[in-house]
């Protein structure tokens, strides 16, 4: 399989600094396996957060994945699919795993249909000949990587997952509470992307009224017990599967528990680089 590597295509572009990626999410490096890959995603997933907030605070998102590197790593920030499933994927990639970019499409609950293409970014991993999908970056969702295998029901911790095919062959993610009724996610393919690919949907995403991102605040990330999720509306804290609602009153009141649980001043909202 030919693996991309966007910083062969754009000899400029400096590799990332895997030890510093790698203290942002607290784990120390080690070979490529299967058991390191669930490691590091389950990590990221708590360490750093899925955020649309640069959208709201008039920061074009650019997909370099030096500007995203240092808004992730080094301002300690997180982000929306494109920037955190693809630094994922440099890092995946520099720490040896055989990875390439694929395009999804996402469910639409109120249109009942999928998306445009490139809606998503994801992360197919193969391990022993064997393919994963891996997505750090769709907010609660995945957290473990998932066998791509058709038709079998897998648990990821408190949620069930399956993947199915349309008549066209696609493969569609579905999830479940209970492992009987499932509703679809993602729909995909595994024709590897390049990046280049995802700037058009990138742009949309993030200037659109039509894209749910631009329709208000958004931070949430994995805990040990559960999920915190901040919005310019309310606080949702779950814990062991109860969900405590906290009305967000203003903007003040949006920004000190933004730092209290996220550890994100305002500060760090200021564009990258200044």
């Amino acid at each position: 399989m030919n693996r991309l590597n966007f910083f062969q295509n754009r000899p400029k572009a400096q590799k990332i600094d895997v030890r510093a990626y790698l203290e942002r999410i607290h784990l120390d490096q080690e070979g490529p396996s299967f058991k390191y890959l669930k490691k590091l995603q389950k990590a990221h997933l708590q360490k750093i957060p899925f955020e649309n907030l640069d959208i709201h605070y008039n920061t074009k998102i650019i997909l370099d994945y030096q500007k995203v590197f240092y808004k992730v790593v080094i301002k300690k920030r997180g982000g929306f699919c494109y920037e955190l499933n693809g630094l994922f994927y440099h890092l995946l990639y520099h720490l040896g795993f055989e990875c390439f970019l694929i395009s999804c499409k996402v469910w639409n609950k109120e249109k009942g249909e999928f998306g445009k293409p490139f809606d998503h970014m994801a992360i197919v991993v193969v391990i022993d000949e064997e393919k994963w999908l891996v997505d750090v970056g769709f907010g609660e969702g995945l957290i473990s990587p998932l066998k791509i295998v058709v038709g079998i029901s897998q648990m990821d911790y408190t949620k069930y997952w399956k993947i199915e095919t349309d008549p066209d062959e696609n493969l569609i993610l579905k999830e479940s509470t209970d492992s009987v009724h499932y509703w679809s996610k993602l729909l995909f393919t595994l024709e590897e992307r390049q990046l280049i690919q995802f700037i058009e949907m990138c742009d949309f995403h993030q200037s659109s009224p039509d894209s749910p991102f631009t329709q208000k605040k958004l931070i949430t990330k994995l805990t040990d017990s559960g999920r915190v999720t901040l919005t310019d509306r309310v606080l949702k804290i779950n814990e062991m599967g109860i969900t405590e609602e906290t009305p967000i009153l203003h903007e003040d009141d949006f920004l000190s528990k933004l730092e209290h649980h996220f550890d994100i001043s305002y500060q760090q909202l200021t564009p990258v680089g200044k």
